[in-house]
């Protein structure tokens, strides 16, 4: 990577853009036959490459669909979490606990969004990048080195559930043969490209709202007095709050890891097709999903399982899932397998999403000049095979839960996630503390954002003083009993990630908090790619794009 300082202004050149085919200023489109000048294809941030194809200068496709990106947004990224999870949640917190564990660390998501709104619509790349451009360039490195640990951590954590929970319908095949499976296919997946990612994740989201939808309907039956042989409880009045603020405390932590995805929104963005429409409308979606997906399920859950129901601590996943448990005591005694599909599914989109997430971290981090370059090489579809198959050969630390087992071992991957996961949103809400401050001071409309973050700076401010109370709290459950272990897994990022920024701007970059006079607003800005086939009448790449 190149960097160029002049007045201390940071400005990205990505390491790709010395490997890009050379093209003449101005080339002729075939079918059309009209000339496209493609130095002003380049100044709206893309390259045209040999075939002819339209792609970002990083060598990514913007191949995600405004429909696909306001899915994802809802219900994309939701794996086992949601099902099995939960229950450790409504086990160790009671339904009170699991409510306000979410309540509160959802306040911060929501406040996190709104940051990602305003940044994301004004300035397409992620998150990683929108901090080392407007709080330090070290601080970006350290932000996406802690996410690319946050989903490296989840597809270890998913590979362990879907390998475990698929040993429910046969015991013919074990543990580490379903994992050699499915990585197979997942290895062979990602080349399809990120319009093929986008697609499943459309289709994946679309069953998991509607077996929700249906675990709803089932639950209100059920409460009610419905199913037969049944009496109606008062789960809230007989056992509201389990273990007091330790319980609560615990939900943060599973509350963390749940929500963890909502702000993959900004790296959607990246890759988006036309990212100044599909991003407010996401970051309005994700109010949805918090209060339909997350406040319902805990709900729904609450009303239909007792907390102190012994099948919640069970050594099988499937069987010890809420829904599992509700539609077992309801009649079914097969739930187990109808339960056990569905979370293959939605471990197959949240194994699928963590590869995307991770590898593109890996990208990024490497673009900014912090990694090696190699993680920025390209194949045709777009796809950064090496940081792809780098992260997704992580996966085999799954392989671990064989000895230690798989509810210990994910316990520990769970709290590497959850600490990730609020040092990520705390930064991106710093982040957009300082970038509309120095928009501001720079004279700049706010008409001119694509998207205006309400009650700014206040909820900034909120999220930024919860964020860090949170990460401090979150292992709280280590202190009594003392546990040395799961103190220092619940921990030891904080520590690591001050460590990585300090380094990298002190040692590596010799660089500073950025000024907010010298902070750059235009530098990587994009067309959306229709705007950009209609003002360069590029008609015979629409068909490239798709594919």
């Amino acid at each position: 990577m190149t960097e160029t300082k002049s007045n201390n202004v940071f400005q990205e050149k990505t390491m790709c853009d010395d490997k890009k085919p050379q093209v003449d200023a101005r080339a002729s489109d075939a079918e059309s036959g009209s000339v496209i000048d493609t130095t002003d294809v380049q100044e709206n941030g893309y390259v045209i490459d040999s075939n002819g194809t339209l792609k970002l200068k990083n060598g990514l496709k913007p191949g995600l669909k405004n429909r696909m990106i306001n899915l994802m947004a809802i219900c994309g990224i939701l794996g086992p979490g949601a099902f099995v999870g939960m229950g450790s949640m409504l086990r160790t917190g009671g339904g009170a606990g699991m409510l306000v564990g979410f309540a509160i660390v959802a306040l911060l998501v929501i406040s996190m969004m709104f940051s990602v709104g305003e940044l994301n619509a004004t300035l397409d790349f992620n998150f990683c990048k929108h901090a080392s451009r407007y709080v330090s360039p070290g601080f970006g490195g350290s932000m996406a080195l802690a996410y690319a640990v946050l989903w490296i951590t989840n597809l270890i954590a998913e590979y362990t559930s879907l390998s475990s929970i698929c040993t429910t319908y046969t015991d013919k095949v074990p543990f580490y043969g379903w994992y050699l499976i499915f990585w197979g296919f997942f290895t062979c997946f990602q080349f399809l490209g990120v319009t093929a990612y986008g697609e499943a994740e459309y289709v994946l989201g679309f069953m998991k709202l509607f077996f929700i939808a249906g675990f709803y309907i089932f639950a209100i039956i059920y409460a009610s007095g419905g199913v037969p042989n049944h009496k109606p409880g008062n789960p809230f009045g007989e056992t509201p709050l389990v273990d007091g603020f330790k319980g609560i405390a615990n939900s943060f932590v599973y509350a963390a890891i749940l929500l963890s995805g909502i702000e993959s929104v900004s790296v959607f963005a990246s890759e988006a097709r036309n990212p100044s429409k599909a991003i407010p409308v996401a970051v309005r979606n994700t109010m949805f999903r918090i209060f339909f997906v997350y406040f319902g399920l805990s709900v729904f859950y609450a009303i239909t399982v007792s907390p102190n129901d012994p099948a919640l601590g069970g050594a099988s996943k499937t069987l010890r899932a809420p829904m599992t448990i509700a539609l077992t005591n309801a009649g079914w005694v097969n739930a187990k397998y109808f339960v056990t599909t569905i979370i293959v599914l939605t471990c197959i989109s949240s194994i699928n999403s963590a590869i995307f997430l991770s590898s593109r971290s890996l990208l990024t981090w490497a673009e900014m000049g912090m990694g090696p370059k190699i993680f920025t090489k390209t194949d045709k579809k777009g796809v950064p095979w090496v940081a792809v198959h780098t992260c997704h050969l992580f996966s085999f630390l799954c392989l671990l839960s064989m000895s230690s087992g798989s509810s210990v071992a994910y316990s520990y991957i769970v709290n590497v996630t959850s600490v990730a996961a609020f040092i990520v949103w705390t930064g991106i809400s710093f982040t957009h503390l300082r970038f509309r401050k120095g928009w501001v001071l720079q004279n700049k409309p706010l008409d001119g954002l694509g998207f205006i973050a309400p009650w700014y700076p206040w909820s900034n401010y909120f999220a930024i003083g919860l964020g860090i109370v949170l990460v401090l709290v979150q292992g709280w459950s280590s202190f009594d009993p003392w546990d040395a272990s799961t103190f220092v897994d619940a921990y030891i990022l904080l520590p690591v990630f001050f460590v990585v920024w300090a380094g990298y701007d002190f040692l590596y970059l010799k660089t500073r908090v950025i000024k907010y006079s010298d902070m750059d607003f235009e530098t990587g800005k994009r067309l959306d790619v229709d705007d950009a086939l209609n003002k360069f009448q590029i008609t015979s790449l629409t068909s490239a794009l798709s594919h």
